[in-house]
């Protein structure tokens, strides 16, 4: 197999990142519920579960197209207006619904005390990137009590990861040999520095385990044409992933594997899935809006609810909301991304621009 282009119709893309989205939705149901039961992905891993693995293959992805995403931009500036069309629109707009409809409904406070509270206008900080969580008075008694959209973290690094890709391409720093030295400085970090030298950072573990999937994804778009891309390999990576489950090596064997069967899967031939975005791309649209959905559910329907009827209610609502959050803001936005972007296609490697 070889990866020639990366037209939307020629890939798997659109699929892995609905998958992944529904995964973190349906990961996130075990702890909202707060049931106890612990989770069946990191029961087998020993450290990860299922939206924690699912936001490092978001970020593999991100890595891979991102990186085609510069070399497809005019300039640094056009690259930037092109990332900031994907993230702001349905951002804002999840940070309105959740303040002026999800708020209301839910909060303790008298409407004007929820509306003038310091903490809504700090939530309201979350439309420039600046993480907050909480809202007066809203999901306080919920057994994940206080977090209003608890998948909001992840949007800082991301746009990071862009910063420190653009930063690499304007320093003209932007090969192989640059990018892979990052992944592997990454991973010395976080494996080897920062647990030696008792460093118990939040923020430097996300942004080096972030970091480490995102430029893997970066590396492999770099070396796409000279990597073997094969079901052999695939399976050998995956019985490897398999196999060290629940042991102390898994973590490192996961940087190892998952960003290798990522891009295979995504550019493997199986069958229609390459048409499977053809209605829309809805994957940011779920993991953005689903969490305050998911509260609210557990604020209105008590914890006791069964298991499968909450993942089914939250996967439901959560797509039908992203549906309308695609065909009233995001597409719009990506086109006129596409407008500024001129559909300019790379002329000797044949790989077209990005959707």
């Amino acid at each position: 197999m070889q990866i020639a282009s990366l037209r939307r119709e020629e890939n798997n893309f659109d699929f892995l990142r609905f998958v992944a989205a529904s995964a973190v939705v349906l990961g996130h149901c075990y702890w909202l519920l707060g049931s106890g039961e612990v989770e069946p992905v990191r029961l087998l891993t020993g450290s990860l579960d299922t939206a924690d693995i699912a936001v490092n293959l978001f970020f593999v992805m991100s890595g891979f197209l991102i990186a085609a995403s510069w070399h497809n931009s005019r300039n640094a500036l056009d690259f930037a207006v092109k990332r900031a069309l994907r993230i702001f629109p349905a951002l804002i707009a999840s940070v309105l619904l959740t303040v002026l409809i999800v708020g209301p409904l839910s909060t303790g406070l008298p409407l004007r005390d929820y509306l003038f509270h310091e903490q809504t206008l700090r939530y309201l900080a979350n439309m420039a990137l600046v993480t907050e969580f909480h809202l007066p008075g809203v999901f306080t008694a919920n057994p994940f009590p206080h977090t209003v959209n608890g998948s909001v973290w992840t949007l800082p690094y991301e746009t990071l990861m862009y910063a420190l890709l653009m930063a690499l391409g304007l320093l003209n720093l932007f090969g192989r040999a640059a990018v892979v030295g990052l992944v592997l400085t990454l991973m010395l970090v976080h494996f080897q520095v920062a647990p030696a030298l008792g460093m118990d950072s939040d923020i430097l573990s996300k942004t080096t385990r972030l970091g480490m999937f995102f430029f893997s994804g970066v590396a492999l778009y770099l070396y796409r044409r000279h990597i073997p891309w094969n079901g052999g390999i695939a399976l050998a990576l995956l019985a490897l992933t398999v196999l060290t489950a629940g042991t102390e090596r898994w973590p490192f064997v996961h940087v190892l594997t998952l960003p290798y069967l990522t891009i295979y899967l995504a550019h493997a031939r199986l069958g229609c899935l390459s048409r499977f975005g053809k209605y829309g791309d809805f994957s940011y649209g779920i993991y953005i809006y689903s969490f305050p959905l998911q509260q609210l559910l557990v604020y209105w329907l008590g914890a006791t609810v069964p298991i499968g009827v909450f993942m089914l209610l939250s996967l439901t609502l959560a797509i039908a909301l992203a549906a309308l959050s695609w065909h009233l803001l995001e597409s719009p936005a990506l086109r006129l991304k596409r407008w500024l972007q001129g559909r300019r296609v790379e002329s000797s490697a044949g790989v077209g621009t990005l959707p």
